[in-house]
């Protein structure tokens, strides 16, 4: 009896030790349990990060991150975002699609707008897998504009941030309700509550439908501004300096774009404000960090944990002075497109690295692959999981690469595009003009037109010079010819015009049209009447007597200047009187005075009053004649002796003709009013800028930072910070409202340019690392990052023009592809006759 006592004693302390004994996570004997009850299809979770870094150490004070995403999982170190802002990378990130394809350029612009949510947002990665049956729940930042009126489709569970990123004081949108959150920490700090929310979507999802597989997107604030952290971390990371790389406070770069061109050294202040923001982007992340290992947490406790994908990963980089920026991102360099990209999850090689180029357009690709559910043609990007597939089965035949890049059957494309900005209207006709002058200043100068030019010419243009090289079309005008071209002066095409039946027009060319004010001639004059007026002008007039009466600006002051004695009497009647001029324009546009003014005090003051008082004649007598002209027009005569010029044959005179009314809805009306409203701005615009400066010179690096009480201006458009050609900010001791506080005093720094909208290829392989753009002003830009790792020179002069062209073609064909196929044929930087063959063929990447 005793031993069979002692053995059951033994058995429960054995099975004590069995239950207590901590597994390694990826040898859990649950996970081994078979998964019947429960979905089939793996779990996708997204991590998405508002403005996390990969190049300034925020990845390096995260160690539950790295702990469970990079060593349980493959970390892709040459991942890129195409645009690198807010708006236009989520909106890749959901779609799966270029810019250039989706059409939202900016923070602002079709961000989230009508035709976002009738276009694209029924085609979401949401969507698909909400119709596989996925139960889909976004947790946090969508879009920067989103009003929070509606819950975009695809979505089961909405916990949607109202317009831009906040930690506290904002507005979500939870499952179509508007819930206010106010700055109590417990309750509303918003990276707490994704994860909280989150974690309770996943259980009731796993209790209430253990049969269907979950789809978090958890976009999580940090470490983008305000850069608020939870208390708890508010005393980390003083003076880190991560974010010092060799690029730091490198400046001026004249070899650069605009910006970088004109942006100088930072002074102590900005170098100090750099670290500080260092310090609190950090500090935010640390909460991030809480809510990867929260969820990890969550997935093993309810046995999902190796049936699940795991994605984390940034919507771009961002920089702290780079280039003597002391903020911001939207430039095409390292520091702002590239991005942390960790995957875990079955099949995945914990502790892997794949340096094969990835683009935030294939995350969409990657979370329908994983699913199981068929990549549309409409999508730019392609599945990552091709990749990972690959290399997991190239390790277990071949023991391994030497390097980290996969090769497959299928080349997969070693160049992506980035583009920032778009061409604004009114810049693409300022280029469209100068285009045509540039083709018509080449044209004229040739002796003949070939074929070759005249590809490049419009539809209007070919027909003018294909008409203007017939020999039956020169001028001038012959018995029996229709068309003549005359080549006016001023204008680079030539006219193509009708012979009229006139002598004056046959032998000098274009005789002006009289018309009407507005609508049409009631009567028009009889040829044969015209062309006796004519005939009459011509024998009473001189030689050099014109119809066009032309008036210039000095026509007055010449006339003023240059009378006879005798003449002068004729006009003793005006206010003003000629004097002795002491100053002349000389013909180079330059004013010369007599010494005397230069050297004698009273007399350069008695000459200046003397001119001032001229000045206030003249624009009384101005005004006068501008009554006067007014007064005439009022009062016109019916009849003129031009009307006897007749000869009989019509009739009617030359000014007897009437023309239909004036609607008061007509075209001239409506111009006119258009016209004034834009003068009235236009004041009103001017008055305001005198109220803020007061002087033509801005208030650039100004003491006058504060404004009057009844004034509220936001921090990018105080009137402190004005700077031609730039977007620039305010930075206060107001700025921050959590610790540790700005106390340095105010600062402007510029951010961006009017110019930096660009389009950049980026190719990455085992021979190639490098970066070539070309900006909406025409400047081009390469960096061999082989050579200059960090970017600092440009290199452009160093390439040759054939390389150049190649490199202008391929950013030509992919800022024109769309889906993956043509972005990928696109993206492929070299191939030679070989592997040209072994492209075309269609079949299975592994």
């Amino acid at each position: 009896m005793d031993k069979e006592l002692l053995f059951w004693v033994w058995l429960l302390i054995l099975a004590g030790l069995v239950e207590g004994y901590s597994w390694p996570r990826s040898q859990n004997p649950r996970s081994q349990r078979s998964r019947s009850g429960k979905s089939q299809k793996p779990n996708i979770v997204v991590i998405m990060t508002d403005d996390q870094d990969e190049l300034l150490g925020s990845m390096e004070v995260m160690p539950k991150t790295l702990r469970i995403m990079r060593d349980q999982g493959v970390h892709f170190n040459n991942s890129f975002v195409s645009t690198p802002m807010c708006c236009p990378s989520r909106s890749s990130f959901l779609t799966g699609m270029y810019t250039h394809n989706h059409h939202v350029y900016t923070n602002n612009d079709n961000c989230s707008s009508p035709y976002w949510q009738r276009t694209h947002e029924p085609r979401t990665f949401a969507t698909y897998l909400n119709n596989a049956g996925y139960r889909t729940g976004y947790f946090g930042k969508y879009l920067n504009e989103y009003n929070g009126t509606y819950i975009p489709p695809g979505w089961r569970e909405w916990v949607g941030l109202i317009k831009n990123t906040r930690f506290y004081n904002y507005t979500v949108n939870f499952n179509g309700n508007k819930m206010k959150h106010e700055d109590n920490y417990y309750a509303d700090y918003f990276t707490d509550l994704i994860a909280n929310d989150s974690v309770t979507f996943l259980k009731n999802s796993k209790q209430y439908f253990p049969k269907r597989p979950v789809l978090m997107v958890l976009s999580v604030p940090a470490p983008h501004g305000p850069e608020d952290s939870a208390p708890q971390y508010q005393h980390l990371f003083y003076n880190n300096t991560l974010h010092r790389t060799p690029t730091w406070n490198m400046a001026p770069n004249p070899d650069k774009q605009f910006l970088l061109k004109v942006t100088g050294k930072m002074e102590p202040i900005e170098q100090t404000f750099t670290d500080v923001l260092q310090q609190k982007r950090l500090q935010t992340l640390q909460s991030v960090d809480d809510l990867v290992e929260k969820v990890y947490e969550e997935l093993w406790n309810l046995d999902e944990l190796e049936n699940t994908y795991i994605i984390y990963t940034s919507d771009h980089g961002y920089h702290l002075g780079q280039f003597g920026l002391v903020k911001g991102k939207a430039l095409p360099y390292d520091f702002d497109v590239r991005v942390p990209l960790y995957v875990r999850g079955p099949g995945i090689k914990p502790r892997s690295k794949i340096s094969n180029l990835v683009v935030n357009v294939d995350l969409a690709p990657t979370i329908l692959d994983m699913a199981g559910v068929d990549i549309p043609e409409h999508m730019d990007g392609r599945s990552v999981m091709k990749l990972i597939r690959t290399k997991s089965y190239r390790d277990q035949d071949y023991g391994g690469f030497s390097d980290n890049y996969v090769t497959a059957k299928r080349p997969w494309r070693d160049t992506i595009l980035l583009e920032r900005g778009k061409i604004t209207v009114k810049k693409r006709k300022a280029l469209m003009r100068q285009q045509k002058r540039n083709f018509l200043e080449t044209v004229n100068s040739l002796p003949t037109i070939s074929d070759s030019y005249l590809k490049y010419a419009t539809p209007k243009q070919k027909r003018i010079f294909k008409e203007c090289a017939k020999p039956q079309n020169q001028p001038p005008c012959k018995k029996g010819q229709k068309y003549q071209c005359i080549q006016e002066y001023g204008r680079n095409m030539p006219r193509l015009m009708k012979c009229r039946k006139n002598k004056r027009m046959q032998r000098d060319g274009y005789f002006p049209k009289k018309r009407c004010p507005c609508g049409r001639k009631k009567n028009k004059i009889n040829p044969d009447e015209k062309l006796s007026q004519t005939e009459f002008l011509m024998k009473h007039a001189s030689k050099d007597f014109s119809p066009k009466f032309i008036r210039t600006k000095r026509s007055y002051l010449q006339l003023v200047g240059n009378t006879s004695s005798s003449s002068q009497n004729s006009i003793s009647s005006l206010a003003v009187q000629p004097f002795d001029r002491r100053c002349r324009v000389l013909p180079n546009d330059t004013v010369s005075c007599d010494r005397v003014l230069y050297q004698d005090p009273v007399e350069w003051k008695n000459h200046k009053e003397k001119l001032d008082e001229m000045i206030e004649e003249y624009r009384k007598m101005l005004e006068d004649l501008r009554l006067y002209r007014k007064h005439l027009k009022a009062s016109k005569p019916l009849d003129s002796y031009l009307s006897e010029i007749g000869n009989g044959i019509s009739g009617q005179g030359y000014l007897d003709y009437e023309c239909e009314p004036c609607n008061s809805n007509s075209r001239r009306s409506e111009r006119k009013k258009e016209i004034e409203q834009r003068r009235r701005r236009r004041r009103k615009n001017k008055k305001r800028k005198r109220k803020y400066q007061g002087s033509d010179s801005p208030l650039w690096n100004s003491t006058y930072w504060n404004l009057p009480p009844d004034e509220k201006v936001s921090r990018r458009k105080h009137p402190a910070c004005k700077r031609a050609n730039a977007d620039c900010s305010l930075m206060d001791n107001s700025h921050w409202k959590t610790p540790p506080y700005w106390t340095n005093g105010p600062f402007c720094f510029c951010t961006n340019s009017n110019n930096n909208t660009y389009w950049c290829i980026r190719t990455i392989n085992a021979t190639h690392d490098l970066l070539y753009c070309e900006f909406i002003n025409n400047f081009l830009s390469y960096y061999d990052l082989k050579k200059d790792p960090f970017q600092m020179r440009n290199a452009i002069h160093d390439v040759n023009y054939g390389i150049l062209q190649q490199l202008h073609e391929q950013l030509n064909a992919m800022r024109a592809c769309e889906g993956a196929k043509e972005c990928n044929k696109a993206g492929l930087w070299y191939r030679d006759e070989e592997n040209k063959s072994n492209d075309e063929i269609n079949g299975d990447d592994t």
